[in-house]
């Protein structure tokens, strides 16, 4: 009797030990903050947010837009000007070209800077060059975490990444009519502390 209670007191230890298998979540981050969307014009938009400050009743003067613009059509395309909806506005460093198939704002540099802005989610509308224009609503995260590291502000119109360092997310989400949704894709340099 007593080896069948010992097994079974050994049994039940090993069972037990498998119980709580899983992964930590204490320091866990969804691989996307932003906002994705995808257009009629062949344009993607992955993981696009404002950056605001450390303490969200003291907004800063000026917010970094970040996000990663695809150009999935056959013509390149020029990025002229993103306007904000209800007030305020968004400064670009210059006109931003997006050749086919190359991801642009890939390298933790903001795409532009907005000021003006009012809300934890912002409608911003992209006006391109040889294509409609497009509306999505963008969140405003604070700079905290993983955000705290991020460039302030543009130095130059971002450049096209090679599409062998930096390829696009193969999993958008969008709603087909222009208004982003926040997805699972994730941008270059976004990675977990």
């Amino acid at each position: 009797m007593r080896p069948i209670v010992s097994a079974m007191v050994a049994l039940a230890l090993a069972a037990s030990g498998c119980a709580k298998l899983g992964i930590d979540t204490v320091q866990w981050h969804p691989q996307n903050d932003g906002t994705n969307a995808d257009w009629q014009n062949g344009v993607r938009l992955r993981n696009a947010f404002l950056l605001g400050g450390a303490d969200p009743a003291k907004p800063p003067p000026q917010f970094p837009l970040y996000g990663v613009l695809i150009n999935a059509g056959d013509k390149q395309l020029q990025l002229e000007r993103i306007t904000v909806e209800g007030g305020g506005s968004v400064q670009l460093p210059g006109p931003i070209n997006l050749p086919p198939g190359q991801p642009v704002g890939t390298r933790e540099q903001p795409l532009a800077t907005a000021s003006g802005i009012r809300g934890g989610a912002v409608p911003l509308t992209f006006s391109f060059r040889g294509a409609p224009p497009f509306r999505v609503t963008v969140p405003v995260k604070p700079r905290t975490g993983h955000f705290a590291r991020l460039t302030p502000s543009p130095a130059s119109p971002p450049s096209p990444t090679s599409a062998g360092t930096a390829p696009p997310s193969p999993s958008p989400t969008s709603t087909g009519n222009g208004t982003g949704t926040p997805g699972s894709s994730r941008s270059p340099g976004m990675d977990n502390p």
